[in-house]
């Protein structure tokens, strides 16, 4: 599926749909009540006053969070429509836009939620780097995809489903996720994983695992689902202090005057 959600092409839009239309399956249904009960236990514990969210489908997944506005990013104009029908809060404030554009100023968002957004991306790195300018320092990104390294992942490689939804996305490892979000100066919080079970809908259940309590007390890194959230740090800004020439006591008294170089304040002698 690509340029699906980074481009947003017209000819996009069925294969955008083929995807939430799964989400209407049985298995898709559970994927999201699992990562629904994944984000009820974080978002309690994250603040601010705003949260963006980028997803593949339209449901807002943010009800647990205390924050008070609101933003799901819309791929599309019928999206938009959408979102905009339904009893939304007063805070929620549908956009439309590109993932890898974003209407938002620089250090505006205070969490940001990738929902499988970066699985079906063309180029998710400029994504992140999009999410990296909007994100206030020490504010959080929360980012939920499909785990290579699962059944989920096994089943994808050997079935050879990679031309049907959601197996036509790119799974991304969570390791190289963790390294691209430390090259843009994110910290890793945590790594939760759920849905430990084949993608199955005969056995899957009829409830999440994650709410069973199965992927928090075990948490191992083979889950089909990951949910990885991070902070972003800005380097620390020391002052520099400037570097007096010394004199004998009682001789000539050196005045000094101070220039830039580098970025730094120093001084320079002008007798020298």
């Amino acid at each position: 599926m690509h340029n699906a959600f980074s481009s947003l092409k017209p000819e996009a839009r069925p294969a955008r749909e083929a995807l939430r239309s799964w989400l209407d399956t049985p298995l898709g249904t559970h994927v999201l009540r699992t990562e629904l009960a994944v984000l009820e236990q974080l978002l309690p514990g994250f603040f601010g006053y705003n949260l963006l969210q980028l997803s593949i489908q339209d449901e807002p997944l943010f009800a647990a969070s205390p924050i008070q506005t609101k933003i799901p990013l819309a791929l599309d104009d019928a999206s938009v429509r959408t979102l905009r029908g339904e009893k939304a809060e007063i805070n929620e404030m549908p956009v439309a836009g590109r993932p890898a554009s974003l209407p938002f100023e620089n250090d505006s968002i205070d969490v940001a939620v990738l929902h499988h957004l970066l699985d079906f991306a063309d180029s998710p790195q400029d994504i992140l780097k999009e999410i990296s300018r909007v994100t206030l320092p020490m504010g959080h990104v929360i980012i939920i995809g499909f785990n290579p390294w699962s059944l989920w992942g096994i089943w994808r490689s050997i079935l050879h489903f990679k031309e049907r939804p959601p197996w036509d996305g790119q799974y991304i490892s969570p390791g190289r996720l963790m390294d691209w979000l430390n090259l843009l100066d994110f910290k890793i919080d945590r790594a939760q994983y759920a849905i430990y079970r084949p993608p199955v809908s005969r056995l899957i259940g009829q409830v999440g695992d994650y709410s069973q309590g199965l992927s928090r007390n075990l948490n191992l890194p083979v889950g089909g689902v990951y949910v990885i959230v991070a902070r972003k740090h800005v380097g620390a800004v020391r002052s520099i202090r400037p570097v007096w020439k010394t004199s004998r006591a009682f001789g000539r008294l050196s005045v000094v005057r101070s220039v830039k170089h580098d970025g730094l304040t120093r001084v320079e002698n002008p007798d020298q």
